[in-house]
């Protein structure tokens, strides 16, 4: 019996030893496979594609097609790269690479390294208004670019990424700047050879880490800061729920959100039912965000807003509370 016992566990550590050999096999095919651009992934998968369109996610970064508005206009960019002294260059806009979000012009600009924003779109009530940023000393054809450089590797991945076949991927986010090359997934069919889980959520939308703030004891957070303490919610330290559990990827529900239900409520009744919760309380916001830019809190009422000690007065969320403080710091971020 104990020579069968024996047996029995070498061969489940032999097994569990080709499993994970397997896993990181997987990995790397994905790491090492060619782009194939979202046509290829079209054509087995139009049914996504139809509904993607209509997402957030397909928005993240357009043409300029889209917005009807005078794009030829010859301006003076003045722009700044890294370490480096402020220089300034010609640009017509119609040359930009696209919009961020229906607001940020981007382009680059000759001379001048990394990606900038050099102009924005302003609604009115029949469209859109092009406008710059900023003008250099009041001249009204010289225009100060603002940096895009952080902005690009998650609202326009397709313009920074790199490796055999990336001519192939459109600017803003396509099937493959989430799910990795598919050169391999297309050939063989195989699930494995793609991400297809929340490492293709967490890479973007976990990167707002509070920061120190300068001279002082305490955390600012960004503009990305909220899904950043789902690594403290109960529902990720369960280790039964990820992203996908709430949120679709490709498609929307009837109010355009990416939820898997039509509703915030009937989103918690799938596993809580009749429980009843307040949505400003356990995924609050920053009442202070001119722009609407941070995401809803994620811990799901681990960390409430008043638990901060933020100052309502001031644009950032503040985070003065030790113990909040030492709760963030001490949370995994998603395995790391």
């Amino acid at each position: 019996m104990k020579h069968k016992w024996a047996f029995f566990l070498t061969l489940m550590t032999v097994f569990g030893l080709l499993i994970i050999s397997g896993c990181a096999t997987d990995k790397k095919i994905i790491e090492n496979a060619s782009y194939i651009g979202s046509d290829a992934c079209i054509s087995c998968h139009q049914n996504i594609a139809d509904h993607y369109v209509m997402t957030t996610h397909a928005q993240s970064f357009t043409g300029l097609d889209k917005y009807p508005v005078n794009w030829d206009q010859n301006v003076t960019i003045w722009a700044t790269a890294e370490g480096e002294e402020t220089q300034s260059a010609k640009l017509n806009l119609k040359n930009s690479l696209g919009v961020m979000l229906d607001h940020y012009v981007v382009s680059k600009i000759n001379g001048i390294p990394g990606f900038h924003r050099v102009a924005a779109l302003e609604k009115t009530g029949t469209g859109y208004e092009l406008q710059p940023l900023e003008l250099k000393d009041g001249n009204e054809k010289e225009w100060v670019a603002k940096s895009y450089s952080n902005c690009v590797a998650c609202h326009s991945p397709g313009l920074g990424v790199k490796g055999a076949g990336a001519n192939r991927l459109e600017s803003g986010l396509s099937c493959e700047t989430c799910h990795g090359p598919g050169a391999v997934h297309a050939q063989t069919k195989k699930p494995e050879t793609i991400i297809a889980n929340q490492d293709a959520c967490i890479k973007c939308h976990t990167l707002g880490e509070p920061t120190q703030a300068k001279d002082e004891n305490f955390l600012i957070a960004d503009t990305h800061y909220g899904v950043r303490n789902w690594f403290i919610s109960d529902h990720y330290t369960s280790g039964y729920l990820d992203c996908l559990s709430c949120h679709t990827p490709h498609s929307t529900n009837k109010q355009g959100n990416m939820l898997k239900q039509d509703s915030f409520k009937e989103n918690c009744a799938t596993c809580h039912g009749r429980m009843k919760f307040n949505q400003d309380e356990i995924m609050w916001k920053n009442p202070t965000d001119p722009r609407g830019h941070f995401t809803r809190d994620h811990s799901f009422g681990k960390l409430l807003y008043e638990d901060l000690g933020d100052n309502p007065e001031t644009k950032e969320i503040e985070i003065t509370n030790p113990e909040a403080i030492e709760t963030i710091k001490n949370s995994s971020k998603g395995g790391e």
